[in-house]
């Protein structure tokens, strides 16, 4: 039988979790400490369900929101793993009390578990859709140059977190957003988490970058006619440098066919390695119409 935690036993597995800069694989440990750690503070207001293959000496953990009235649908979808054993993971996958033919998209899922969730899934009669994958890009430095070291075009804009009032702003032109559900995820995540923005001499957004109640950054863009001036840059190490005065370790999910982006990423100091490399999985997503 698998294990549904208690508050105090969530406590006690967030203090058993040692993030190791070291470690350029361990992106679903970092998402599990983060989410744990924010729902213990309150940051994530909705009810989650963290289980485990035994407990206390836990080798595989899977967490999810409720599916009740308390949880965003964003939340209910979402379905996060991670795992230190093989075995753990294929007695967590088969014993959870997971309906897998729901709508599910699992988050980051590390590639290296491929082979089970397939042959889970396969069980379960629900196949699994083509999916793009991401490498995991984790800035290891301990340290941030200044904001005002950027190279930039022009002295007129300014750096500031994004406002909630933004949120349609940044669904609107996220490749993932445009939808309602999105907008309320990125409205939640603004009030809720550090972001940065860059904003023109009229106060308009015109790049920027969001932290998202899992740990990751996510989310960035700058507006077409503002490419090409260093906006991006200054965002993302206002962004950066916020994260390391929190404590946390910056990382951020990158699309393996996304050259621009990693060129991007790697000039801001981030680095990755091929076994840290992931994919967000959709389940029974429903066919669109149009």
């Amino acid at each position: 039988m698998t294990r549904s935690l208690l508050r105090s036993e969530l406590r006690q597995l967030v203090r058993s979790l040692v993030l190791d800069w070291n470690d350029l694989a361990s992106h679903s440990k970092a998402m599990l400490f983060y989410t744990a750690q924010h729902y213990l503070d309150g940051k994530i207001p909705w009810e989650m369900t963290f289980e485990v293959d035994r407990w206390p000496d836990y080798t595989a953990v899977l967490w999810t929101g409720n599916n009740d009235a308390s949880a965003p649908s964003f939340a209910k979808k979402a379905l996060f793993l991670h795992w230190t054993s093989e075995n753990g993971l294929r007695q967590l996958l088969k014993l959870t009390s997971m309906k897998w033919t729901s709508p599910l998209t699992l988050i980051a899922f590390p590639l290296n578990g491929l082979p089970i969730l397939k042959e889970h899934l396969e069980l379960q009669r629900v196949p699994i859709p083509e999916f793009s994958v991401c490498d995991t890009a984790y800035y290891l430095h301990k340290t941030c140059p200044a904001v005002d070291k950027v190279n930039m075009t022009d002295n007129k804009v300014s750096i500031a977190p994004l406002k909630p009032e933004h949120s349609q702003l940044v669904s609107r032109t996220w490749k993932f957003g445009g939808t309602s559900e999105v907008e309320e995820r990125i409205h939640y995540q603004i009030s809720t988490f550090p972001s940065a923005c860059v904003y023109d001499q009229d106060g308009n957004p015109v790049s920027w970058i969001m932290f998202n109640y899992y740990g990751s950054q996510e989310v960035g863009h700058t507006l077409l006619e503002h490419r090409g001036k260093g906006y991006f840059q200054l965002a993302s190490k206002f962004l950066i440098s916020a994260c390391l005065q929190k404590g946390y370790l910056p990382f951020l999910f990158i699309e393996h066919d996304n050259g621009h982006s990693r060129t991007i990423h790697k000039k801001l100091g981030y680095s990755w390695v091929e076994a840290g490399r992931c994919a967000y999985i959709h389940l029974n997503r429903k066919k669109s119409s149009g």
